[in-house]
């Protein structure tokens, strides 16, 4: 996805809430700098040109530049393991400067990003690079990426552990230890942070939607329960949330795929 807003720079500067979120992906900025406050560390830092987002339970809050272009590249889940051989649970909650994980080739992608102005051949850039990254590793999918994957689309359906890991092929012991490598939290956080962000986006593209629409289509057992996650992964309640994203004439979650 990529996203190119620019502001009127006497206005102040735009603050974007962004919830937990089950994707794991790769940004680059490749105009003005991104300010990023996570909420689980309560800071705020100026973020790199490039980084990655593993996977993430905290909410943040994203301040934007006034010349915003942003390219986001979304991971199937498994996928950010295999391209990288990074422990996911390594980078839980943490927003990783690329060049730390994949050395000086980003930097030469950033710099030939901030000398394109044409965005076609910026997506051509980004998708040449990652394309020779696939080539030099013997990238193989597991079992678990694919239940993980399952999961993802599994809406108001809730799996057992015992279920999940026999379509692994696995014990449930070697389930969690897999699926804690390859995605970076236990099964049963991620089918929670699947649910809420599906009940959080179902809002977002259907507004006249009422929330006990919500809690039925998502499968929460009650509204209390929705409330629930939504103060932890957002750390606030679902009205207050979607405010929030009112307020700002950014509509980060537009291109989601979940």
């Amino acid at each position: 996805m990529l996203m190119h807003v620019q502001l009127d720079p006497r206005a102040p500067r735009v603050v974007n809430p962004y919830p937990t979120n089950p994707e794991q992906c790769l940004f680059f900025y490749a105009r003005d700098p991104i300010e990023v406050f996570n909420y689980s560390k309560r800071q705020e830092i100026t973020s790199p040109h490039s980084v990655i987002v593993g996977p993430q339970v905290a909410r943040v809050n994203l301040r934007m530049g006034y010349n915003q272009l942003t390219i986001k590249v979304g991971f199937q889940p498994g996928g950010l393991f295999r391209l990288f051989r990074t422990p996911m649970w390594q980078l839980l909650d943490q927003t990783v400067d690329s060049y730390d994980l994949v050395g000086r080739e980003i930097n030469q992608v950033n710099e030939q990003l901030r000398e394109i102005n044409d965005y076609a051949q910026m997506i051509v850039l980004v998708e040449t690079y990652l394309l020779s990254k696939v080539a030099a590793h013997k990238i193989d999918a597991h079992a678990v990426d694919k239940v993980a994957r399952l999961m993802l689309q599994s809406h108001s359906r809730q799996y057992s552990l015992d279920w999940l890991a026999d379509q692994a092929c696995l014990s449930p012991r070697q389930f969690e230890r897999r699926f804690l490598e390859r995605i970076g939290m236990s099964p049963k956080l991620f089918m929670r942070v699947v649910r809420f962000a599906q009940a959080y986006r179902l809002k977002d593209r259907q507004p006249e939607l009422d929330w006990q629409d919500i809690v039925h289509q998502c499968g929460y057992y009650d509204q209390m329960h929705l409330i629930k996650d939504f103060k932890l992964f957002a750390a606030v309640t679902p009205t207050i949330l979607l405010k929030e994203e009112a307020a700002s004439p950014l509509r980060l979650f537009a291109g989601s795929p979940f």
